[in-house]
């Protein structure tokens, strides 16, 4: 059996990774959120895999000295490969981000527009801001009147 170098390792787990991120590409542009979601114990258990063996070779600068020109071309292309990917899969999680958002805002201000506009005045005299308004002003406590016989 050949012995496995931390270069293989490294080359097998980024191209996994790679892999990986390219479904969830898939997936976020198919709006697939129940395959999106199934992925992520295996991404989050491969980026800890990657980022271990990233952070080992660092320390470890021989074996850096010690690869052959071989490997160092097969690791450069993987991991070209995966950064072009990380980085196609960032820009798809944050335009997927930013849907959620402008859809949560979208239901927010739909449901506030239901809601009864206030009448009356505030503290300070204006007219008073509708319930859950950022500049909504809290209504003043309620006044007893104690009077003495």
């Amino acid at each position: 059996m050949v012995e496995r170098t931390a270069f293989d390792e490294l080359i097998d787990v980024a191209s996994r990774l790679t892999a990986l991120m390219e479904r969830e590409n898939a997936m976020l542009a198919a709006h697939d959120t129940g395959g999106i979601k199934s992925l992520q114990d295996e991404k989050l258990a491969l980026t800890r895999a990657y980022t271990t063996r990233v952070r080992d070779l660092r320390k470890d600068a021989a074996k850096l000295t010690a690869v052959t020109q071989a490997v160092r071309a097969e690791m450069k292309k993987v991991l070209l490969r995966f950064d072009e990917v990380a980085k196609l899969n960032e820009v798809a999680l944050k335009a997927a981000r930013e849907v959620n958002e402008r859809v949560l805002k979208a239901i927010v201000d739909a449901a506030n527009a239901q809601m009864p506009r206030a009448t009356g005045y505030s503290r300070t005299g204006g007219v008073a801001k509708p319930y859950g308004s950022a500049a909504r002003v809290a209504a003043p406590p309620p006044v007893a009147v104690r009077q003495i016989a």
